[in-house]
């Protein structure tokens, strides 16, 4: 067969990496503002998350998620508390995902949401709690909830994102996450022994006496917590950027075809090296394990919603379940399922039509690898096509990915039988190309 063919010339030029087996819980989706604009009773929507095949969802949400409250509509909002504590753009974020609900007439706990999709997708849980109540009652609320509704919950991350520049402009410091931290931990801990807790990193690359480094270093001498929460956000784009997010863009290139090479070069060697490095200094002062509860390319207009994006997407995923540098993360949620957003979500609500993004078909065919009894995956490369092998525990080859950024496309191929393979193509003639609000590109086949 030709691709058989394919594997067997690459295996003479390329290097062979050692195997890693695989994690479900690397295959996860953060489902920030999900519910405030995907309807969870529409079953084309339902229907096509079922098809992603998730294995771990996350709740509430970053920002979303710091300020939850249990019982109320929708996410529930304290807007005095919004604005006591950050000082971004979320104060009016919140206001806009309120007015929203308030449009649509949500009155339900999008908790309730949430539930259902878990369990129609089978996906287990990662719960955000909020640090700026004065007792943990909600999630323990929360957890009680996804428990009676037979969810298994993998653990809780202890607020989302705080040693951010917005939350320190309001005067919270390391002091009070820590003393959040240890008391949510406990709390949870006393009434849920098994499930764990994680708290979150600061960003590093910071000058020696800068706030992150002490917040890295005091939370480092502490043992309270089961893993440590990053977010990556590959920044392939010159500028400036806030919370994730590109808010001024440099002009690279003569053209559009010269940008994106610039920036496929940039993923390549992010994904080839200095993604390896940033896990490893997390693990050199942690060691434990890692949660990455948002990954992304940095958000962006130019490069949201393009065939860069969904192969970047899909190899970031493929690294995590192959290369043993990476096998410190034990948990990871793509940011983000659904929203509004054109940047990172993959199901797109705009003006009640939803749009399915470029992340989308790629990413149900990498959902395909939990149909199969796949214990590890290899990594082949030559040059600029990287090809991902998966094995059963009689290491029988089962699926192949290649990801082949010379010709813009990314493969899959199930060995069905001796005489028989299925393949999937995604890609398009240009790495800036877009799909149709139908999620297809050019090469798109079934």
């Amino acid at each position: 067969m030709r691709n058989n063919l394919f594997i067997f010339i690459l295996f003479f030029f390329t290097y062979l990496l050692p195997a890693q087996k695989i994690n479900p819980d690397i295959y996860g989706f953060a489902t920030s503002n999900t519910f405030t604009y995907c309807d969870v009773s529409d079953t084309s929507f339902l229907n096509k998350v079922i098809a992603i095949n998730p294995q771990v969802l996350r709740f509430p949400g970053g920002a979303v998620g710091n300020f939850y409250h249990f019982g109320k509509s929708g996410y529930g909002f304290d807007f005095n508390e919004i604005d006591k504590y950050h000082n971004g753009k979320f104060p009016k974020r919140s206001r806009g995902l309120e007015s929203s609900r308030k449009k649509k007439q949500h009155h339900q706990d999008y908790i309730d949401d949430f539930i259902t999709l878990a369990r129609k997708t089978q996906a287990k849980a990662v719960l955000v709690a909020n640090p700026f109540v004065e007792d943990d009652n909600d999630i323990i609320f929360m957890i009680q909830k996804l428990y009676k509704n037979n969810i298994e919950i993998i653990g809780v991350e202890l607020g989302s994102e705080l040693s951010n520049r917005s939350y320190f402009l309001k005067g919270y410091t390391i002091e009070d996450y820590i003393f959040f931290a240890q008391r949510c931990s406990k709390n949870i801990k006393k009434q849920f022994p098994e499930i764990k807790t994680a708290v979150v990193a600061a960003p590093l690359g910071k000058r020696k006496d800068h706030r992150h480094n002490i917040w890295n270093s005091r939370l480092s001498a502490m043992n309270f917590y089961d893993a440590i929460i990053i977010h990556s956000y590959a920044k392939v784009i010159q500028g400036k950027a806030i919370d994730g997010q590109m808010v001024s863009e440099d002009i690279e290139g003569k053209n559009k075809t010269e940008e994106f090479e610039i920036y496929k070069n940039r993923v390549i060697d992010y994904l080839d090296t200095e993604y390896d490095r940033e896990v490893q200094e997390y693990v050199s002062i942690y060691n434990k394990p890692i949660w990455v509860t948002e990954w992304n390319l940095q958000m962006s207009k130019t490069t949201g919603n393009t065939l860069l994006q969904s192969l970047f997407v899909t190899q970031y995923l493929l690294e995590v379940y192959s290369n043993p540098s990476l096998s410190s993360i034990e948990l990871t949620t793509y940011h983000n399922l659904g929203g509004r957003d054109f940047s990172g979500s993959i199901f797109r609500n705009n003006k009640e039509v939803l749009e399915i993004q470029s992340t989308y078909y790629p990413l149900t065919l990498l959902g395909k690898i939990f149909d199969y009894d796949i214990v590890k995956v290899e990594k082949e490369q030559s040059e600029e096509i990287f090809t991902y092998n998966c094995f059963d525990a009689n290491n029988k080859l089962i699926i192949s990915y290649v990801i082949d950024w010379n010709k813009n496309y990314f493969r899959y191929s199930l060995e069905e039988s001796l005489d028989k393979e299925i393949v999937h193509i995604y890609g398009s003639e240009n790495l800036f190309d877009m799909p149709n609000l139908k999620g297809v590109t050019s090469l798109e086949k079934d």
